[in-house]
Order: structure tokens, then C-alpha cells, then sequence
């Protein structure tokens, strides 16, 4: 996850807290990945956890402070147990990156590209290839249009793409040979792409620190590929929806910050969608594996087909689904579903329907 979609996340899910001390605590994480660098940032994240985690602890230290603690006097600002800690962390962190920036002898040098420039796509449009490398550009007032065209050794195993915000669109056309990119309401040099022998090709759109987000509504992603050529797609997107049509392919891995995903006939043998803050809405996947974590959303599926291990965690939402087939088909295991008329079941312990909330509401029905 990119520091700009775990900020984003952040800041919803503390959206309960008043404004001061929600800032307060945004204010203290963007301190906190300041200090461990744009080299470590990616680390630091991991080891802060996800922003859902990281809520649930600031929330659960203010409501614990507001019933058990002691006025306090006006004269003083409040202070919460978690800033103590983040404070300490951020003092560690800080520490461990001096030392080991001491410790080398020389500058970390960039990795270079594991392909030659050759190898990458060429774009259609007019358009320096320097943006196929990361680099400081003065960012430009309008919005550029590019076009990547990809054949399918290029993602044999996977597509990847890291946006910080847009519209991601896929269109499958069986009459289509290669698979198409086309980026428009972007802004081009920020855009950087890479592709390796193995067959893994990766687009990344990052905006710098402290630039001024234009309209990310007028950005939008249009992928088309041919059918069946996509075997992995992972996304990670901070702002925007994901439209995945009718999309076929072996493994996906969505994460969305703040948006929503949708498809009208999705058939994956392995699925996994974290979604922070924004609503799932699928008519009809077909999915062996299928794991779906919100944080603040809906989840609906019209028809779920071919389920053997199905997890899905709504924390604060609603969920409706439909099954193939009879109750007696499935075993659901169920945590937390209060006011519900779902129940516990062990008819059939090979295709398991798990599902948990903490304030949610599900909703299940079947085919037949």
C-alpha cells in the first residue's frame, strides 16, 4: 500500500474522532513516515499494519480514556496513550535510519531496470521516453493522453498496476490481439512503466509529495484485452473505481482505498479485494477462492458460482449474496452477524462460506 492510500484510509476510518484530533493523529503518522523515508516507506507501513488496524487502535484508546479517565483541565490539551507510542516508534525509526545510513560506506545506488528500454512498450503518442523511468518533472497544467500497447509475453504472469487515483476500465474484445492501455486525463510524466523477461509488466502513477491532486474524476484507465489472455492482474488504487467487466483470468488482487469495484460476469479461480472505504458490486462471479475484506462499504454479489473457500469481513456495511444451489450445499461459519437470520451449518465442510462483522449486516440467499 502507497503512502497516499493509507493516509486516505486513515483519515475515513477516523472519521468518528472530532476534527482536531483527527488531524492530530494524521499529523503524527505523516511525521512518522517522513521520518523513515521514501526507502523505507513502503517497510514502515508494513510494520505499522493496515489502516484498518491502526484505526481500531486509536479508536479503541479514545473511547477507553473517555469512560475511564479523569477530566481533563481545560488550561491543558488532551494527550492519548497511542501518541505516546507512535512517539517512541517514530523516535526509534529515526534512530535506526541514522545509524544505518552511517554504517554504509558508500550512497545507496537506484536499481536499474531489469530489461532493456527495448522491451518496454512503445506509446502511440508522441511522448519522451523518459517517462519509462521515475524522475522529477515539472508537472504540466493539462492533461495528457497516452497509449501502451502489450503483447501477451509481456504479461504472462502478471499485470500490475499502482495508481493514486484514476478509473481503471477493462474491455474484453475476443477480436483484439494485443492488449491495450490507454491513459487519458493523466498526467503523463508521472506515469512510469517497466517490463520483465518473466513476463511481469508494471505501471505506476504516482503524484510527488506536496503537488496539488488535479481532477481525478477526469482520469480513466481503459484496458482492453483479448479473452483469456490475462493470467494475474494486481491493482492497488488510493482514489477511483475499478470496473472489471467481464473479465477472465487465473489470480486477482485488488486494493482500493477510497472507491468502489464492480463487473458484470468475473470469473477468477483465486480472488482478494481490500477495500478501506467504498462498496463491491458484482453480478455474476464465478470464484473457487474468494476473499473480500471492507472497512466501510457494501458488498453485493448477484450470483456466486463454483464457491469452495468464500471469506468475506464487513466491518462497517452490508452484504448480500446469492448461492448456487441449496443451503444444504455449503457450511457457513458466521462471527459477529447479530440481528440476522443467517445460522451456523455443517451440511457440507467442502465448500465453506465464511463470513464476519462488527457492525454489519448479511444478507444470503440461494439459486435453487
Amino acid at each position: 500500500m502507497t503512502r497516499t492510500a493509507f493516509l486516505a484510509a486513515l483519515e475515513q476510518l477516523l472519521a468518528p474522532l472530532p476534527e482536531a484530533e483527527r488531524k492530530d493523529a494524521l499529523s503524527y503518522y505523516e511525521d512518522y513516515l517522513d521520518a523513515a523515508g521514501p526507502e523505507n516507506e513502503a517497510r514502515a507501513i508494513a510494520e505499522l499494519g493496515s489502516p484498518e488496524e491502526v484505526a481500531r487502535k486509536i479508536l479503541d484508546e479514545q473511547s477507553t480514556a473517555g469512560s475511564s479517565a479523569a477530566p481533563v483541565p481545560p488550561a491543558r490539551k488532551p494527550h492519548s496513550r497511542w501518541r505516546m507510542v507512535l512517539g517512541c516508534g517514530l523516535a526509534m525509526l529515526a534512530l535506526g535510519c541514522f545509524f544505518f545510513q552511517r554504517s554504509k560506506a558508500t550512497p545507496v545506488q537506484p536499481v536499474e531496470s531489469t530489461s532493456p528500454a527495448s522491451e518496454l512498450p512503445a506509446p502511440s503518442a508522441e511522448v519522451s521516453a523518459e517517462i519509462t523511468q521515475p524522475q522529477a518533472v515539472d508537472p504540466v497544467s493539462a492533461a495528457d493522453g497516452l497509449t501502451f500497447s502489450l503483447s501477451a509475453d509481456m504479461v504472462h504472469e502478471k499485470l500490475s498496476l499502482k495508481l493514486d487515483y484514476g478509473t481503471v476500465l477493462f474491455v474484453v474484445d475476443p477480436n483484439a490481439s494485443d492488449i491495450t492501455l490507454q491513459f487519458d486525463g493523466f498526467r503523463t510524466q508521472y506515469l512510469t512503466h517497466s517490463s520483465e523477461e518473466a513476463g511481469t509488466t508494471e505501471f505506476s502513477y504516482h503524484i510527488p509529495k506536496y503537488n496539488a491532486l488535479p481532477d481525478s474524476d477526469s482520469a480513466l484507465l481503459t484496458i482492453t484485452v483479448p479473452e483469456n489472455i490475462l493470467h494475474e492482474v494486481d491493482i492497488d488504487l488510493a482514489m477511483g473505481d475499478v470496473d472489471l467487466g467481464t473479465l477472465s483470468l487465473d489470480e486477482l488482487d485488488l486494493e482500493l482505498a477510497m472507491g468502489s469495484v464492480s463487473a458484470n460476469s468475473l470469473t477468477v479461480k483465486d480472488a482478494d479485494f481490500d477495500l478501506a472505504t467504498g462498496g463491491c458490486h458484482i453480478d455474476h462471479l464465478s470464484a473457487p477462492e474468494f476473499d473480500a475484506e471492507l472497512a466501510m462499504g457494501d458488498c453485493t454479489i448477484g450470483l456466486l458460482s463454483g464457491a469452495q473457500d468464500v471469506n468475506i469481513s464487513v466491518t462497517l456495511g452490508k452484504a448480500a449474496l446469492t448461492l448456487e444451489g441449496s443451503a444444504s450445499d455449503y457450511t457457513l461459519v458466521t462471527n459477529g452477524l447479530t440481528g440476522t437470520s443467517i445460522q451456523d451449518g455443517k451440511a457440507n465442510p467442502s465448500r465453506k462460506i465464511s463470513l464476519s462483522t462488527t457492525t454489519g449486516n448479511f444478507s444470503i440467499s440461494y439459486a435453487n
